[in-house]
């Protein structure tokens, strides 16, 4: 469960968002009550998230920007095993 919080603020600090989304503009020196909790991603923009970063490999692979399997391993093997003998 997130963690919420709860604060009373002046209506001059209130973000554009929060104020364009009361029914009337904040008057100037009235105060409300705000509470922030953080809201989870939804399947869908997880689903949309994951699909950004699947295209955004494959655009890299297709730029040519990539190591293959064996070349990448061998990198990583001169830089944590430096004495291994192969």
């Amino acid at each position: 469960m997130s963690e919420r919080f709860t604060a009373t603020v002046q209506a001059e600090i209130l973000s554009h968002e929060l104020a364009s989304a009361l029914s009337m503009r904040p008057v100037r020196g009235s105060r409300y009550r705000v509470t922030v909790e953080e809201v989870e991603e939804t399947d869908e923009e997880k689903r949309a998230a994951l699909r950004a970063a699947i295209q955004k490999g494959r655009d890299e692979i297709a730029a040519g920007h990539y190591l293959d399997g064996e070349a990448a391993f061998a990198e990583l093997a001169v830089k944590h095993f430096p004495n291994r003998q192969r």
